[in-house]
């Protein structure tokens, strides 16, 4: 390695036409060889460690397929995919073809027990995307949730850069692991979990400087660097509910999809020295869905309308208000909405996406703009995904709602860390 920085070191300091060599062949050549890399690491990628005696011994994703490895002694099998038998027999493995990319799938197996009671277990896992084009790269993640009455296990694909992942149940710590896969052997099967699984990494970027060369630079992991910040979850009804019911689809019922800005503090400090407005007002609170008081708002409901539903967007801009050293108001104004749009909006029978994108400026300072993007999936049975990337300023909400439920529920808060890096998130739940 050290060798290879030199190399780079003697190589940048060139004549401008070597400059533009590098420029047109070595990146290239870099994204190809971190491709290849990839491609490499995943194939090396050490496989969840399931308990002794269980059935399945491992689980590949393909573009347009799904594999299972089956411990004969187990034997015979019953797949199911979304409710439907796809398998029955002794075999040691079976592929499930012709799906589609980047799809989530529910599988029901059996094992043993030609009479009476079978194992049961269920698999929630997905095929590969064809490309990565998303700028959250948690979006494409292929994960594998798997359920049994004794335990939960789950496996992601690895991130570049993070050495640890978290985990999270109910919000306490339990586990801190080197590898992407854990398995929970303290459940129990009537009670509701939620799993987060939190990671870290310095910030890579790639510079381009207009009167030097372009520079691949990784910061080292120290207290002062900035860190992008990963965080994964999965919300399960009761174990034992997901095992016993039906995975066949359910009536439509409407969705309400609910993301909010807002300041926590009564006061905001205007990074902006020269500017007249010193301080801006804040919001003054907490996490509360029910609260008013917000800089942005946007909500967007899927109707319950058979076979095709609508999708509608409803967004609001709280007033900015902005004041003097001794914090008398000097102005306020409301910014613009247009920054808050829903694009590649897709309803077909079986799910419906979409992508909001929001990006509001402060009326008052050019340089506090809001920005994130949601990309959303959502089924008839009461599935959900939901994958975003925001910076850590201001605090950001996002809750849900399906069918009659009355209350929200919790899929994101993010803390207003005042850091530049991102973060990036996705929460699904198990249907």
């Amino acid at each position: 390695m050290k060798g290879s920085c030199h190399w780079f070191e003697n190589y940048l300091s060139r004549e401008s036409e070597d400059e533009y060599m590098f420029r047109r062949y070595l990146i290239p050549l870099i994204s190809l060889i971190g491709t290849a890399l990839v491609v490499i690491g995943k194939k090396l990628q050490p496989k969840m460690s399931y308990p002794k005696g269980f059935p399945i011994e491992s689980i590949e994703q393909r573009i347009n397929e799904v594999t299972f490895y089956l411990k004969n002694e187990k034997s015979p099998f019953r797949i199911y995919r979304d409710g439907t038998l796809i398998y029955e027999g002794d075999d040691e493995s079976f592929t499930d073809i012709n799906l589609a990319a980047g799809t989530t799938y529910l599988y029901t197996i059996e094992a043993g027990a030609r009479r009476g009671t079978p194992e049961r277990i269920k698999v929630q896992t997905s095929t590969a995307v064809e490309s990565r084009q998303s700028e959250n790269l948690l979006e494409d993640c292929i994960q594998t949730a798997i359920i049994s009455k004794s335990f939960f296990g789950m496996e992601w694909e690895p991130i570049e850069g993070v050495e640890e992942y978290l985990i999270f149940r109910n919000g306490k710590r339990i586990a801190k692991v080197q590898e992407p896969f854990f398995v929970d052997r303290w459940v129990r099967s009537q009670v509701e979990y939620t799993y987060l699984i939190h990671a870290e990494r310095p910030l890579m970027e790639l510079e381009k400087e207009l009167d030097e060369q372009v520079r691949l630079r990784t910061e080292p992991k120290e207290k002062d660097v900035v860190m992008e910040t990963f965080q994964i979850s999965k919300v399960l009804d009761p174990l034992e509910e997901i095992l016993n019911s039906g995975d066949t689809a359910t009536e439509r019922k409407e969705w309400r999809f609910l993301y909010k800005t807002f300041w926590g503090e009564r006061w905001i400090k205007n990074p902006e020295e020269g500017s007249p407005y010193r301080y801006f007002k804040g919001d003054g609170r907490g996490f509360d869905s029910a609260s008013t008081d917000y800089r942005t708002m946007a909500e967007v409901v899927v109707t319950g309308d058979e076979p095709f539903p609508d999708v509608q967007l409803g967004k609001d801009i709280g007033k900015t208000k902005g004041y003097g050293m001794l914090r008398n108001l000097k102005k306020e104004e409301t910014a613009f909405d247009e920054g808050i749009q829903l694009e590649d909006v897709k309803v077909e029978e079986t799910e419906v996406t979409y992508v909001l994108k929001h990006s509001v400026e402060n009326p008052l300072a050019d340089s506090m703009a809001v920005d994130y993007q949601v990309s959303a999936k959502l089924q008839p049975n009461g599935f959900y995904d939901f994958s975003g990337v925001h910076d850590r300023s201001p605090n950001h909400e996002v809750y849900l709602k399906h069918g009659v439920q009355r209350t929200w529920t919790t899929l994101h808060q993010g803390d207003d860390e005042g850091a530049e890096a991102p973060l990036y998130w996705r929460v699904s739940n198990f249907r």
